[in-house]
């Protein structure tokens, strides 16, 4: 079962494990851009932007399932 919310960096820690990156620089403002690359070092792939506006914000359920279904990570998967 997810969690109702989780920091941000507990989120993108586990997103890494999928071969996810964040892209500061390509984030509007507080966005940060997340890739998951289909090749490595490729900037092509799924992608998804996340508010954030520092590393202890936190990530609600809803924000985490639409990121990981654009993503294209399964979340039963991801949450095992």
């Amino acid at each position: 079962m997810p969690p109702a919310e989780l920091r941000y960096r507990q989120f993108l820690k586990k997103l890494k494990q999928f071969g996810v990156v964040e892209i500061r620089s390509r984030g509007k403002g507080s966005e940060r851009y997340l890739l998951r690359p289909r090749d490595p070092g490729s900037l092509k792939g799924p992608s998804y932007t996340i508010r954030c506006h520092g590393q202890g914000d936190r990530v609600k359920a809803g924000t985490m399932a639409a990121c990981l279904r654009r993503l294209n990570i399964d979340s039963n998967e991801f949450w095992s």
